[in-house]
């Protein structure tokens, strides 16, 4: 038995070794030619951003690796703006277990048979010039056509990809060509067609993950996901591209905040607002999802979401200003099982990532109110002045402070931390 399980080893590691050696060839000294040229193919579309997600409907199709261009079903005309979003897996080396999202792998240095490495691409029409899409992608259509999909293939003769994407198009409608306007009109058409996208294109990308979590096994909340929503609409109006979750649990908590950071890497302005119960353990803060079963405080480690996740995300893709919004200061549903007395949040250093700001609803190791109304109190004074023509984010924390305090009788004291030193408004003055 002895000698056969050695030998079962030794094929196993034997065929691993060549799978390996075969892999390296393939990626490092062959070289390839593209299935085509591109050079002459039209150029029918040009960079853009600002579109808002939530306010359309995106059609989804399932693109297969090892085919060619596919159809999405969604035809574009000048002026359209367009925005694509994948998830998925796909593979160039199944036998070796190497797959990889939309954005196509890293580091191999392979030579692909279209023009770049992202292993999504588009195109518009059969004659349009490819685009990298990678998982998120946005542009204003220049030309008029169907939009085609495909995964990238570097070894087409071998023909062992596995895997596909999901594929999302949103289509926003501009109400006349492309051609027949310049720049300053197209901000202004779309401006007027949609209130939501008032703020002038210039003023970057926004990213925004909102959570509320009310209903919860012990201890539930009446504001959290009132707060949420009415959040993410006013998020929306300022022209972020919003994620709203509610009543998340452990799973959907760090699936959010995993896609967030993700998303992050398109730059800007990132924006994570949470509402709901957070504890602090160790002197480190954590969400609590709507399914945590918290027996002792040790479970909290592992049955909650700590908020270094999201400031870890933050820092990874080293955009240019991130805001994190704590309406997570509640009475604590699990003191009584906790050994230690701590009450609130804990403070968090936001110079851990630079050109961040943290605002907590109430000052650290206090406990803010649910609230009697619609909203938590912290909430309701913060969408009274987000949309506020003109005004510094700092300006819009200070006027939230003022407005709580005197509401409690000094009782809620919110509280920010900052490593910002630009500048930044919600809502920009319109000239």
């Amino acid at each position: 038995m002895f000698f056969q399980q050695t030998a079962n080893n030794f094929s196993q590691n034997t065929t691993f070794c060549l799978a390996m050696m075969f892999g390296n060839l393939l990626t490092g000294c062959l070289q390839f030619n593209p299935s085509r040229t591109y050079d002459a193919d039209i150029v029918n579309y040009q960079a853009s951003s600002g579109i808002v997600t939530p306010s359309l409907n995106g059609q989804t199709s399932t693109i297969e690796a090892n085919k060619p261009w596919q159809a999405s079903g969604v035809t574009v005309t000048p002026g359209d703006t367009v925005k694509i979003l994948a998830m998925g897996k796909w593979s160039q080396a199944p036998a070796l277990n190497v797959w990889s999202g939309p954005e196509g792998l890293d580091g191999t240095g392979k030579e692909v048979p279209w023009i770049n490495a992202n292993a999504l691409m588009g195109k518009i029409g059969e004659q349009g010039k490819p685009f990298e899409i990678g998982t998120e992608t946005e542009l204003r259509a220049t030309g008029e056509g169907e939009i085609y999909l495909a995964i990238n293939d570097p070894f087409p003769w071998i023909e062992d990809n596995a895997g596909s994407m999901q594929v999302t198009v949103y289509i926003q409608k501009d109400s006349l060509p492309l051609a027949n306007l310049q720049p300053t009109e197209r901000t202004s058409l779309s401006s007027q067609a949609n209130p939501a996208l008032a703020i002038p294109a210039e003023a970057g990308k926004r990213t925004a993950l909102v959570i509320g979590n009310s209903e919860y096994q012990t201890g539930s909340l009446r504001n959290p996901a009132n707060d949420a929503q009415d959040m993410a609409e006013a998020l929306m109006k300022l022209r972020f591209d919003v994620t709203l979750e509610l009543n998340a649990d452990l799973e959907k908590l760090e699936h959010a905040i995993s896609e967030f950071g993700r998303h992050l890497y398109q730059g800007g302005v990132g924006l994570f607002y949470y509402a709901g119960h957070g504890v602090q353990v160790g002197g480190e803060n954590y969400l609590i999802p709507v399914n945590a079963a918290i027996e002792s405080e040790s479970d909290v480690r592992y049955k909650a979401v700590n908020i270094g996740q999201v400031l870890g995300k933050m820092g990874e893709a080293r955009n240019g200003f991130n805001i994190v919004i704590l309406d997570a200061c509640r009475d604590n549903p699990f003191a009584k099982e906790f050994r230690s007395s701590s009450r609130g949040l804990a403070v968090v250093n936001s110079s851990f990532v630079k050109g961040t700001l943290i605002a907590y609803a109430t000052s650290p190791g206090k406990v803010a109110s649910d609230g009697e109304n619609r909203n938590g109190l912290y909430t309701q004074h913060l969408l009274q002045h987000i949309s506020s023509p003109g005004l510094p984010v700092e300006q819009v924390f200070k006027l939230v402070l003022q407005g709580v305090e005197r509401d409690t009788n000094g009782k809620q004291s919110p509280w920010t931390s900052s490593s910002f030193s630009g500048n930044f408004s919600f809502q920009p003055t319109i000239r």
